[in-house]
């Protein structure tokens, strides 16, 4: 009985149900249409609220614990949380002084004579705001329950899983060049979307995927047993070996998800699956000189297979020809879209920004606020958003949403580079190089895209910045190797 009860203090109660939960709904949120639709956004809601009771009620007789366990994320749960309170502060009537000391221009756009909202549209901003809480809910519960390294292993396979499922939806429909009507939505799969509607936010869900994919290939090197035989025959066994090994399956899984991110033909997010590559390996070269060889092998054996060979093979040249196409200005005539008419909205929108820089116009409210300051080159063209994920959690949020997201970023990514330098597991260091991986791309990409404004893209980036919080605080395993292979069966 002693040595029960040390085990169950040791990892916790048994919350494998909760854990199970939060992995069917990281491959559920993508599949309604990225979960943009109203009720959607309600499941997520209602499956967090749902896990979140359910951690509550697991750890009901294990409180220290669970206080133990929530102070080693105070920081980042901490911001998300202000992140909620601004959501619901935005949503609450506030006396008129209170009013003209955060928002004036809400003041005289409205001129309320008792209270007023921060929000001009206080239903869409009740709808984010009770998802900003979903998103907390689901940090919190990514956290309580991945407490060791077989159940991070298990996360990164899920969202490998979803990718890759993700890329063999779309390539079906593509390939049926598939149209139809769903949840009041036209769509077309005249490029790779998946269950998305924008090929873009498509390429966003799966860079992220792909980049915790690599992270894991990472975490896999250095596996198997050592061969110091030099002899022809032990090299071919290796070889045989290494082609029916996991290895090579999870090697498969990411070239069909390359794959799919090239044939979505998107510009920026082929471009920031790239420079992520490049940058975050780098880096991993610098801060970790011992794993240095394995991993500038793989990076190469990435960008030379799987890039250019099977990206060729499948059309990269489509993208490459889509980037050169596209000019500067729209009077330069390029046949894609030009780099200018990409960010009018968002250069548009800064003056929103410069009124409403405090807390902004609320939570959802950009297309509604939008229409007070587009230009007339816009005419009656319906602009929903910036394509500019920073400008519009400024709009919406005001610098100081902006500000607490961005310290959130920054200090996840600070973080997960120290994991790099200091960790020896393999299985933290290739989670954090994923989630490393994860965010330069997604920072890249969100300059000319909006991946932030679609549910289940922010949430599945939410529990990759959960992944580098849990990697840099995960107890390196006892054993070695051995213990660290076990824990990913």
């Amino acid at each position: 009985m002693a040595k029960t009860a040390s085990r169950s203090q040791r990892h916790g109660p048994n919350d494998g149900w909760v854990f199970f939960g939060l992995l069917a709904l990281l491959i559920w949120a993508p599949l309604p249409l990225g979960s943009n639709r109203l009720w959607a956004i309600g499941l997520l809601q209602v499956a967090a609220c749902a896990l979140v009771l359910g951690t509550l009620w697991v750890w009901r007789e294990h409180l220290p614990a669970a206080m133990e366990q929530l102070h080693k994320f105070r920081w980042p749960a901490g911001l998300l949380t202000c992140m909620v309170l601004i959501s619901w502060l935005q949503i609450t009537p506030l006396r008129v002084e209170w009013l003209d000391l955060l928002s004036p221009k809400v003041g005289e756009m409205l001129q309320p004579t008792v209270a007023q909202t921060v929000s001009i549209d206080v239903f869409q901003s009740q709808s984010m705001a009770a998802l900003s809480f979903c998103y907390l809910a689901i940090f919190l519960v990514a956290v309580m329950t991945v407490r060791e390294s077989a159940r991070l292993d298990r996360l990164a396979q899920v969202l490998v899983f979803s990718g890759v499922m993700q890329a063999v939806l779309g390539a079906v429909l593509f390939s049926l060049k598939a149209e139809y009507r769903l949840f009041y939505s036209n769509v077309s799969h005249t490029r790779m979307i998946g269950s998305f509607v924008s090929p873009n936010n498509m390429a966003g869900y799966l860079c992220m995927c792909l980049s915790i994919g690599i992270g894991l290939m990472l975490a896999r090197l250095g596996r198997g047993e050592e061969r110091t035989a030099k002899h022809w025959k032990t090299h071919v066994v290796g070889a045989i070996a290494f082609m029916l090994s996991p290895k090579m399956r999870l090697r498969l899984l990411l070239i069909v998800m390359v794959i799919g991110l090239v044939l979505t033909r998107s510009r920026m997010g082929n471009a920031a699956l790239f420079i992520s590559m490049v940058a975050v390996g780098l880096i991993a070269v610098i801060k970790a000189r011992q794993t240095a060889p394995q991993t500038i092998a793989l990076i190469v054996s990435l960008i030379v297979i799987d890039v250019l060979v099977v990206g060729t093979w499948v059309g990269l040249e489509k993208v490459v020809e889509r980037i050169q196409q596209t000019e500067l200005t729209v009077a330069d005539g390029g046949k894609s879209e030009s780099v200018e008419a990409r960010t009018e909205a968002a250069r548009t929108s800064l003056p929103i920004v410069s009124d409403f820089p405090i807390l902004g116009t609320g939570g959802g409210t950009f297309y509604n606020i939008f229409l007070s300051y587009r230009t007339p080159s816009y005419g009656y063209t319906y602009v929903d958003h910036t394509h500019n994920d920073f400008v519009e959690i400024a709009t919406d949020y005001g610098l100081v949403g902006l500000g607490i997201l961005g310290v959130l970023v920054a200090s996840t990514l600070v973080t997960v580079v120290q994991v790099m330098g200091r960790r020896k597991s393999r299985l933290p260091w290739g989670i954090a190089f994923g989630v490393a991986m994860s965010i330069v791309a997604l920072l890249f990409h969100s300059t000319v895209d909006f991946n932030l404004q679609i549910p289940s893209n922010a949430l599945t980036m939410v529990v990759i910045l959960a992944m580098g919080w849990i990697a840099s605080v995960l107890p390196s395993p006892k054993g070695g190797q051995k213990s660290t292979r076990s824990a990913s069966q």
